[in-house]
């Protein structure tokens, strides 16, 4: 709500000025003329309204005081007009104040009246000012008898007339009020100045004579003109000046509602002429509240449908078409034009499935769960507009081919949504994206990701074809090379007869072969069962500490008499893993075996079995607490690190050395014997044992290889 301005220091006691002014005015004449009652006061209701409602803001002590000076100044006013003494002057003053309170308290800024009449409703309105013109004319009444002014059908006539002069003195001054927070912009025009000039012409013609025919419909017209083509106030203004016209001219005498002679007046002719003015403000003030209201509602509405245009065809980018209910194209945005390439001419007024082939609509029928309709009767519109409807219920997005003005096709990702007003179906509309080059690279994906399941297929299938090769033909060399070496050992042993040296030598260099072989073949037949993980690794419980010794032990016969240092570490108390005993210790020996082959003479090799995270001591050897406060997390996983100050591995063939047969250039570059399945070996046994492995080296600085295994029992 507006707050209502705060009045000028001047405007109360000018409103009190012409209030008593107006209640004078009978004065002119003689009031004996007025037998039964008078014009005096009009609008004197309205102006003491307005003095309340301007005074209202300023506090109660302020209310109160204009009250009294109202009803004092009033009182005697009339008490000089009726010539009656000034109790009964001061009664007659409040059936004029009392009225005016009630209507201030009833149409202040914050009210019903107030702000049902600047939103253009008059229900309220005509309420107070009803019930206000009721209190008045029982006031009046009241004061009437006390007065002993005539029988009771005078009083009567008394009341009715005061009713209709405190209804009308409201309904011409109120509105100023009620329409101060909109404000008074009045129109100007041509047409409002031939309007105003013809008004003051009729005004003139028919109330400045003392006799006139009885014409006083013709202000309707004009007044109804000003309602319907200018502002409401400027009708506010006009319905006051001819109110006021026709009550200082018949008062006068003058005008077609002066009924009886000059001096012998009718006593109907009072209400004769309120009766008019309440005519005028009855029907002219809600007309121009009406207009006004929907000129108002118009222009927002017009200009929310241009925003509304402006914006839907500032993108475009995006595609909007809208439709009737029966499906004709009614909106057409640049965006659609840019992505279909029709003009909006060669669209408008066409129907929309017209845009798609009757392929393209079947198929979103079907997608959507929507038949062809009996016996495959049913139009291309009347399928299209059934599978809108499934898509408008579904609430799902679609890609729907467009046909293109170049005889192609577009695919536009569209979301459909039914219009609606007052829970009326007025239309559909339609937006999206142009999504062709997205659907063209989506199924170009597809493809190359079809192709390369298909190749992950095929390469599987020749993993599995290698790995059952690689199996059979471990096993089948397995029993020939037993036989090699049997009958080596017998040769060797003299069971078939002495041999001449030469000869022993020679067989001795068949049985390491044989050895070597065999060692071939065992390597890629644990391989082939760690990767294929056919057989299930063993769940016991192994100690790797037991582990690392024995690796360590069996490692003893390969350094011989060379110069080179071995260390083992281990904790000192059990580190325990579940799993494969034979295969963790197959781990540890492939790891150490790799060391001494790469470290020369002089170097050092390092077996550790370690805690990860290694628990805290309690205490440090000189009884000050641990970095950890003297407490830390439970370890959850073991280590077995194996280190060197060997030649190291470069960079690039860190990851290689893990694939099955590869050398690295350092072996090769100092004809360093090896299969290259150790390390392969040793990554699939420590996977199958849900481990990892990671290698760290640098040539000329030495390797370091990590398994880290879970300990038994840990979460």
């Amino acid at each position: 709500m507006i707050p209502h301005p705060r009045p000028a220091s001047l405007l109360p006691p000018t409103l009190l000025a012409l209030l008593l002014a107006c209640s004078a005015l009978p004065s002119l004449e003689t009031v004996e003329r007025w037998e039964v009652t008078s014009y005096a006061g009009w609008p004197g209701v309205g102006l003491a309204a307005l003095l309340f409602l301007t005074v209202g803001g300023s506090g109660r002590r302020t209310t109160l005081a204009w009250l009294t000076a109202q009803t004092v100044g009033l009182g005697l006013v009339l008490g000089v007009v009726y010539d009656v003494g000034p109790l009964l002057g001061l009664v007659g003053s409040l059936a004029v104040t009392v009225p005016a309170l009630v209507t201030a308290r009833w149409v202040r800024p914050g009210t019903a009246a107030y702000r049902r009449f600047n939103e253009g409703e008059v229900d309220a309105y005509h309420g107070v000012t009803a019930l206000s013109g009721l209190l008045c004319a029982a006031l009046t009444a009241a004061a009437a008898v006390a007065a002993d002014r005539g029988d009771p059908a005078q009083v009567l006539l008394t009341a009715g007339i005061a009713f209709f002069a405190a209804c009308t003195a409201q309904l011409v001054t109120i509105p100023f009020w009620l329409r101060s927070a909109g404000g008074w912009r009045l129109a100007h025009s041509v047409e409002l100045w031939a309007q105003r000039s013809m008004l003051l012409v009729f005004l003139a013609g028919i109330f400045a004579f003392p006799s006139t025919p009885p014409v006083g419909f013709l202000v309707f017209p004009i007044l109804g003109w000003a309602a319907i083509r200018a502002r409401a106030p400027e009708t506010h203004l006009q319905v006051a000046l001819a109110s006021g016209a026709a009550f200082l001219s018949t008062l006068a005498g003058r005008g077609p509602f002066a009924l009886g002679s000059a001096s012998d007046p009718s006593p109907f002719t009072p209400l004769l002429v309120y009766m008019f003015i309440a005519s005028i403000c009855y029907l002219l003030i809600p007309l121009a509240l009406t207009v006004e209201r929907l000129v108002t509602v118009t222009r927002q509405a017009t200009r929310a449908a241009t925003t509304v245009t402006r914006m839907l065809d500032s993108a475009t980018g995006t595609v909007f078409i809208a439709t009737d209910p029966s499906g004709t194209i009614t909106h057409y945005s640049p965006g659609a034009q840019q992505a279909l390439g029709f003009a909006p001419d060669a669209v408008l007024g066409r129907h929309s499935s017209t845009l798609h082939s009757p392929a393209e609509v079947a198929r979103h029928a079907e997608a959507l769960g929507e038949d062809a309709g009996p016996s495959g009767t049913e139009t291309h519109a009347e399928t299209y507009l059934r599978a809108v409807t499934a898509q408008i219920t579904s609430g799902r997005r679609s890609d729907w081919l467009f046909l293109h003005r170049d005889g192609g096709d577009r695919a536009i990702s569209l979301t459909i949504s039914a219009m609606s007003d007052s829970g009326r179906l007025v239309g559909y509309i339609a937006s999206g994206e142009d999504s062709t080059d997205r659907i063209t690279t989506q199924r170009a994906l597809e493809q190359a990701l079809e192709r390369e399941r298909a190749s992950v297929e095929a390469l599987r299938a020749a993993d599995k074809v290698k790995q059952d090769l690689v199996s059979t033909v471990s096993h089948e060399l397995r029993t020939p090379i037993t036989n090699v070496a049997g009958y080596v050992e017998l040769l060797l042993d003299g069971e078939l007869g002495d041999m001449p040296v030469h000869q022993v030598r020679a067989v001795e260099r068949i049985q390491r072969n044989s050895h070597r072989l065999r060692h071939l073949v065992d390597d890629l037949l644990t391989l082939s069962r760690a990767e294929a993980a056919t057989e299930p690794v063993a769940t016991e419980v192994v100690d790797l500490n037991d582990v690392a010794t024995a690796a360590h032990d069996h490692l003893r016969s390969q350094v011989g008499e060379r110069a080179l240092e071995v260390r083992l570490g281990t904790p000192r108390t059990p580190v325990p893993v579940r799993g494969n005993r034979e295969m963790l210790e197959r781990v540890v020996v492939n790891l150490l075996g790799n060391a001494v082959k790469f470290t020369p003479d002089g170097g050092s090799v390092d077996l550790r079995v370690e805690l990860d995270p290694p628990p805290a001591a309690a205490e440090d050897g000189d009884g000050t607490a641990s970095p950890a406060g003297g407490r830390a997390s439970a370890p959850h996983a073991a280590r077995i690190v194996v280190l060197d100050t060997g030649l190291g591995i470069p960079a690039a063939d860190h990851q290689a050395v893990f694939e099955r047969f590869y050398r690295s250039s350092a072996a090769d570059e100092h004809a360093i014997q090896g299969t290259g399945l150790g390390l392969s070996i040793v990554r699939a046994i420590v996977e199958q044992h849900h481990g990892t492995v990671v290698l760290d080296s640098r040539p000329g600085v030495g390797t370091s290889v990590t398994v880290r295994l879970p300990l038994a029992g840990a979460g």
